[in-house]
């Protein structure tokens, strides 16, 4: 599946002569508890549109690497869901159901894909006919989010590592490296950071240096990669990182 946001919907055109169906999934991402009444939650799709719209949905995992490069596992066995296939009404709307199914006692907060993806209607109903070749549709397919949040789960975010790279410029940068050593996805919300080269004085990073931390998300247990302006020469003594981030789950 493709990256979201944190959570964003992601549209996939296919092949529209005619106005195309605008439906929504609402929420776009939804926390589950492994166990008790929050393991079952719901999702809303809404169709305003005048056409039926045919849907399918499925689940895969959701991990990173150290680029924040998103790669996606199947996920099938771990969720309940009903409908799993469904025929939306013009104007109409349905409630998906989704129950986890997964080990009721996580070590941390695991992430997962949902997948909304729209199909062509004769997939779904027979009595419907596939349109004229040369005609042009549009499916839209959602991928939202779902994290199996533990109790008392929560983000620990601070700097791991730093090292002198080139940026997409070739000038000069840092690779800072965030790791995430708390049972819950963090929301980077900003960074105090100081950089240190053997035998020299430390430098603190600007807020203006940092921006590219801000806001962003780093998986429980996962780590993520950062390039940011170098402000000094480059020379070659080992360097290492210090400071704190401020994080929310």
């Amino acid at each position: 599946m493709k990256p979201l946001i944190l959570v964003m919907a992601a549209v996939t055109v296919a092949i529209c002569a005619t106005p195309c169906a605008a439906y929504t999934l609402d929420p776009i991402s939804r926390v589950f508890t492994p166990s008790g009444s929050e393991s079952t939650q719901f999702f809303e799709i809404k169709n305003p549109g005048a056409e039926r719209v045919a849907l399918v949905v499925s689940f895969s995992t959701l991990e990173r690497d150290l680029d924040y490069v998103e790669t996606n596992r199947d996920a099938e066995d771990e969720f309940l869901v009903y409908p799993a296939q469904m025929i939306v009404a013009a104007g109409g709307k349905q409630t998906i159901r989704v129950t986890w199914l997964g080990t009721p006692r996580p070590a941390q907060e695991l992430a997962f894909r949902i997948k909304v993806q729209e199909v062509p209607l004769e997939v779904l109903d027979r009595k419907t006919t596939a349109p004229v070749t040369g005609n042009v549709r549009v499916l839209v397919t959602y991928n939202g989010s779902i994290f199996i949040r533990p109790a008392h789960a929560a983000p620990q975010v601070r700097p791991a590592s730093v090292a002198r790279t080139q940026g997409p410029d070739g000038r000069d940068a840092l690779a800072i490296v965030l790791v995430n050593a708390g049972s819950a996805v963090g929301m980077v919300r900003s960074c105090s950071l100081r950089v240190t080269a053997v035998g020299q004085p430390s430098i603190e990073l600007s807020e203006h240096a940092l921006a590219s931390l801000a806001n962003t998300r780093v998986l429980a247990g996962g780590r993520r990669r950062y390039l940011v302006p170098w402000p000094s020469a480059s020379g070659s003594a080992p360097l290492k990182v210090t400071g704190q981030c401020g994080v929310t789950p």
